[in-house]
């Protein structure tokens, strides 16, 4: 499957990835359903301090185009495009309420599973699912 979408590199000391992951989502929804977004973590560094994240689409072509018409750089964000071909195949899904994001994630690093990629999806009522791709 092809992931369209804008990347920014995320810092992630004492959780503080939380609230600009925030903003950004806010920020990309004001202009698209936040149904319709897909956000997009990965390229790990070898410390686990910073990470890519990338908010975009999977097949939404029209959601893509107003992507592209975004001015994340006045929202504050130094966001690139890009396109990543992602697994079809090997995604586990984790539920959860967007409040309850830390829980999630602490349940997934206790599997103490390397992965490569994890989608999110959140909707309107905050609304959380997560899908990892575990490292075979």
């Amino acid at each position: 499957m092809i992931f369209r979408g804008y990347k920014i590199r995320v810092r992630c000391i004492n959780w503080e990835q939380e609230a600009y992951l925030g903003k950004f989502w806010d920020y990309a929804s004001n202009y698209i359903d936040i149904n319709k977004l897909i956000g997009l973590g990965m390229n790990w560094t070898k410390d686990y301090l910073y990470f890519d994240y990338v908010l975009g689409v999977i097949d939404r072509e029209e959601e893509l185009e107003k992507l592209k018409h975004i001015n994340f750089l006045e929202g504050g964000f130094e966001a690139t495009y890009i396109e990543i071909d992602l697994p079809d195949k090997g995604w586990t899904s984790f539920k959860g309420k967007a409040k309850e994001l830390r829980k999630i994630y602490d349940n997934i690093d206790s599997l103490n599973k390397q992965y490569d990629y994890e989608l999110e999806y959140i909707d309107n009522v905050k609304n959380i699912e997560i899908k990892i791709h575990f490292i075979s």
